[in-house]
């Protein structure tokens, strides 16, 4: 049996923020760590002090207070929660470090004291910037948050610069910390589509997001060892480094009142919409019969369209060619109940409409009719995370006629599974959300296998989520083949759902690794009334893929 791994925690004060009282909450009942030591700093009063002095102009401090009256939530990240009933029999150190400007050291007899905890880690949630041997006295260091500074705001910053720059996502790491701060070793990187309307709501979904990095990574480090870390280190090398975002230093006076009347002027666009536009899209199926077996190179300005009567739409397609009949799986959603269904629509051999169909319906809503061909039966993943499962359906004479053949997952909020059989495994692609609806689904692609696609115990892979970016996260279609290179369309949710669909070629894929690469991004830059493309299929000479164009409440010509 192996041992949990000891971490101490760096605190300022014995209030934390929800998001990070979650995450030592988690450690703390975890079968994998356990929290043997608290430092606490003994400079609160004078850190509070220069945290308050620093924070911000007068215009930036009502920014703030406006967006949050504005945007409340239930779950909001800054609550403060007293952390010491949770951590009542965890020993504890008062330590005075050693300032020098924003920097602090410890004394020797502080590190002496904490060095006698054999700490495996040393988690920062307060404190200035560290320098000297605090920073080695643990076996895998001091782990901080850069989006948080603790020098002297608390992270009033965290998310802002990003919302009044305009910027369609916000990158969020979990680093190592080194004496100099230019080279601290990123162990998760994770980018979030920004919220363009709101630095509360930004802040909230980047923090709450982040509030799990820290037990993800310890319990991955103790059923994998170091060797997990170490793949962690390699991967974030090789991702792209974010744009540089300053925040320790709240704005002055002008630039705040220039953000301050942006954001707002964001902000009244996005009423206008909600006043003169639904929720709800106007989605439209594109469509091609053509014999050209190069599905990365379509010129989608000569697709037809395909559309559903006013009362619904159809998005999602996935396409099966049988019979000199083309038949495209899609979801059905009808405005008035905002509810899908799966629904079959058939074509002929020249594309003319036929007919549609349900095929599927529950009392839950229904999408993403993921179908695949096995031994000469048709079988479908359709997307039911509000049931909280992922079912296999089986196909008993298609196209109209489904049952559930195995639910191969449960108790999982889990979007657009996607299939794969490859090398002597079945792999499992779906996006999974774990901020309780705060974030969404969008950020994060997990990848699970089995050499049993009957069965409903597949294994995590280690490097799960093996995606964390907004931008190219979800999927958007069936894995393929081509030239004999693997190829994984997924959604581009930067800044609004929707807005593009790429196509990442798999480099490696096996039970230990993964890795992808985007070789191309497709935006509907051929129709300009088009506001987002979103889903990507094909089936020998047929292809398709949905788009999107506001749907006003009130149409008018």
């Amino acid at each position: 049996m192996r041992n949990k791994l000891r971490i101490g925690v760096l605190l300022d004060d014995y209030l934390l923020p929800a998001w990070e009282y979650k995450i030592i909450e988690e450690i703390k009942n975890s079968d994998y760590a356990q929290i043997v030591l608290i430092v606490r700093n003994n400079l609160n009063k004078l850190v509070t002090k220069n945290r308050n002095i620093n924070s911000g102009s007068i215009v930036f401090r009502l920014h703030q207070k406006l967006d949050r009256l504005i945007f409340t939530h239930k779950n909001f990240y800054s609550e403060k929660t007293d952390i010491r009933e949770l951590l009542k029999e965890v020993p504890e150190i008062l330590v005075k470090p050693v300032e020098d400007k924003i920097i602090n050291s410890f004394n020797t007899e502080d590190l002496i004291e904490i060095e006698k905890n054999n700490l495996d880690i040393i988690l920062k949630f307060g404190f200035s910037n560290l320098f000297g041997n605090i920073l080695k006295i643990s076996k895998y260091g001091v782990w901080s948050f850069p989006v948080v500074d603790y020098n002297n705001n608390n992270g009033v910053t965290t998310g802002y610069f990003e919302v009044v720059k305009k910027h369609k996502v916000t990158n969020t790491k979990l680093v190592i910390l080194t004496d100099d701060s230019m080279n601290d070793i990123t162990i998760h990187s994770s980018w979030e589509s920004t919220c363009p309307y709101s630095i509360s709501l930004n802040a909230n979904k980047i923090l709450w997001r982040a509030s799990y990095f820290m037990p993800m990574i310890i319990n991955g480090i103790y059923r994998f060892g170091d060797n997990y870390l170490n793949k962690l280190i390699g991967k974030c090398k090789n991702e792209e480094i974010p744009a540089f975002i300053e925040h320790s230093s709240a704005p002055s006076l002008i630039p705040a009142t220039f953000n301050f009347l942006s954001s707002f002027l964001v902000l009244g666009r996005q009423i206008f919409k909600k006043i003169f536009y639904t929720d709800n899209f106007n989605w439209i199926l594109l469509f091609k019969i053509n014999r050209n077996t190069d599905v990365l190179h379509n010129s989608f300005i000569s697709f037809k369209k395909l559309q559903s009567e006013n009362n619904k739409f159809w998005a999602d397609p996935f396409i099966v060619c049988k019979n000199d009949r083309y038949f495209v799986f899609v979801e059905e959603l009808i405005y008035k109940t905002n509810r899908a269904h799966i629904s079959v629509l058939e074509l002929n051999e020249k594309g003319d409409f036929i007919s549609s169909k349900r095929v599927i319906e529950r009392p839950y809503h229904m999408s993403y009719p993921f179908i695949f061909e096995l031994h000469n039966t048709y079988y479908m993943i359709p997307e039911t995370s509000g049931n909280k499962t992922v079912d296999l359906y089986k196909c008993t004479n298609f196209p109209d006629k489904w049952e559930v053949a195995k639910n191969i997952m449960n108790n999982l909020n889990a979007v657009d599974t996607t299939l794969f059989y490859y090398m002597s495994n079945w792999w499992l692609f779906t996006s999974i959300d774990k901020t309780n609806n705060i974030s969404g689904y969008d950020t994060e692609l997990y990848l699970f296998f089995s050499n049993d696609i009957f069965t409903d115990n597949w294994k995590g892979h280690p490097n799960n989520p093996i995606v964390s970016d907004a931008r190219r996260a979800r999927s958007a279609g069936a894995i393929f083949v081509q030239d004999g290179k693997i190829y994984r369309p997924s959604q581009d949710c930067s800044g609004r759902y929707g807005n593009a669909f790429n196509i990442n070629q798999i480099l490696t894929l096996n039970e230990t690794e993964y890795e992808e690469t985007r070789v191309l991004k497709v935006e509907p830059l051929w129709d300009n009334k088009l506001k987002g493309a979103h889903t990507f299929n094909f089936d020998k000479n047929f292809t398709v893929i949905d788009a999107y164009t506001y749907r006003r409440r009130i149409p008018f010509n």
